[in-house]
């Protein structure tokens, strides 16, 4: 007897399915999976808040102590480049070595410091729903932040949800999902404008003016530390060497070249008093405000920006209803 051919197979099988009737789930059964799912949603989620929790305060420890930084720097870089890659040892080692003079620099430490001090903010601030809880520290952050005396490094000019650290610790996805929290842990204006001045329009709009009064102190205070360090890049250099310097120090991409001292003076220091006379007007004192835009309207009328700063405040009065316009004496 021949064994049956493939195609014959097939064709019983065929021939089968239309009496196969898939089971379905019951609405009881499907209810209780349900319950299941939320269940093991609750239990994810805590675990999920406990890592979190539990990598933001070893962000805080090594954060305080220049050893404990490079010593989580290291581990960070061993495990996601190289435990994780099934790499030998050695191969470790000698990247070790080979950045020696580097975990050595000062200037690399600080910015690591900074780096881990705002990536345990940046953890509290994904778990809270209260931004209140954390805002005294994230002042104190960024006024610590503006009193640097060295440039910063990639540590903090970039994303903490890019760092070793967050790959280490798999926070990136929770670290980039934040819409107010600003990613970046050298960029103050980023913080105010995503955190503390939304933060202070809604809660206490009576601290808004100090709030701006602090923030356009603390980023000319960055910028001025800039420019210090530029012209003390400056000094010994023959003319070639200097144009070329200046040359390269005009081209800076990214965030250093928006701090720039001649843009920063020229159009960013504007705009930010602007922004606090547009908050006056709209969150404090809608009088005093309308006053202060007046005035500033008529003193910019003729640079670069007022034309900006003319059609914005046009239409900010504009959108006033006749009746409830008050008299700007």
């Amino acid at each position: 007897m021949k064994s049956p051919t493939l195609l014959s197979l097939a064709l019983a099988t065929a021939a089968l399915l239309p009496s196969l009737k898939a089971t379905e789930l019951t609405p009881a059964q499907i209810e209780s999976i349900k319950e299941q799912i939320k269940t093991m949603r609750g239990a994810l989620d805590g675990h999920l808040s406990q890592r979190n929790s539990s990598a933001g305060q070893i962000f805080s420890r090594a954060a305080a102590d220049p050893k404990a930084a490079i010593t989580l720097y290291l581990d960070s870089h061993k495990v996601v480049n190289y435990d994780r890659e099934g790499a030998p040892e050695s191969d470790f080692r000698a990247w070790k070595d080979d950045h020696e003079d580097r975990l050595r620099d000062e200037q690399f430490i600080e910015s690591l410091m900074i780096q881990l001090r705002y990536l345990a903010l940046s953890c509290q601030a994904a778990e809270t729903q209260e931004i209140e809880t954390i805002f005294g520290n994230l002042m104190t952050y960024v006024d610590g932040l503006s009193r640097l005396e060295e440039l910063p490094t990639t540590a903090i000019t970039g994303s903490v949800a890019n760092s070793i650290f967050a790959e280490r610790y798999h926070l990136g996805e929770l670290l980039d999902s934040n819409p107010k929290w600003e990613p970046v842990p050298f960029n103050i204006g980023g913080i105010y404008d995503k955190t503390i001045l939304p933060y202070l329009r809604e809660e206490n709009p009576a601290a808004l003016m100090n709030a701006w009064d602090k923030r356009i102190e603390q980023q000319s205070r960055i910028v001025a530390m800039i420019e210090q360090k530029k012209e003390e890049a400056l000094r010994g250099l023959d003319r070639d060497q200097e144009r070329r310097t200046r040359g390269n120090q005009n081209r800076q991409g990214g965030m250093m070249g928006e701090l720039d001292g001649d843009d920063y003076i020229a159009r960013t220091l504007p705009r930010l008093r602007w922004a606090k006379m547009r908050d006056q007007f709209l969150h404090v004192d809608e009088v005093m405000g309308a006053k202060a835009m007046l005035n500033f309207v008529q003193e910019q009328i003729t640079n670069e920006l007022g034309e900006e700063f003319f059609n914005e405040f046009s239409g900010l009065i504009n959108e006033k209803r006749t009746g409830e316009s008050r008299a700007i004496e």
